[in-house]
């Protein structure tokens, strides 16, 4: 399957150090192979988001990938990276008003 990265994804890849940003593409070589990789379906949560399969990959850093997959088009596209802390602070912060 071709990987595509959203501008979000290549953005985020620059302000990580070199080390982490290959580990990264490497996860990414790992979801081109999704439709035969067990263990990136095992390491996988499907989200529902706006009536969306979208896929949480836990890689085995703090890092987790969001994407999508059509399989029509044989694409996988990677829509965000963010790390675990990144993604419990969110979901405290304060929108104002009650």
């Amino acid at each position: 399957m071709q990987v595509m990265l959203s501008e979000r994804v290549k953005t985020a890849l620059n302000t990580l150090s070199r080390d982490d940003r290959e580990r990264v593409h490497t996860w990414f070589g790992y979801l081109q192979n999704w439709e035969e990789d067990t263990f990136v379906k095992s390491q996988s949560v499907t989200l529902n988001v706006q009536g969306q399969s979208v896929y949480m990959f836990r890689t085995s850093t703090e890092v987790r990938i969001f994407y999508t997959v059509d399989l029509q088009s044989k694409t996988v596209t990677v829509i965000d990276i963010a790390t675990k802390d990144t993604i419990l602070s969110s979901g405290s912060v304060s929108t104002g008003g009650s």
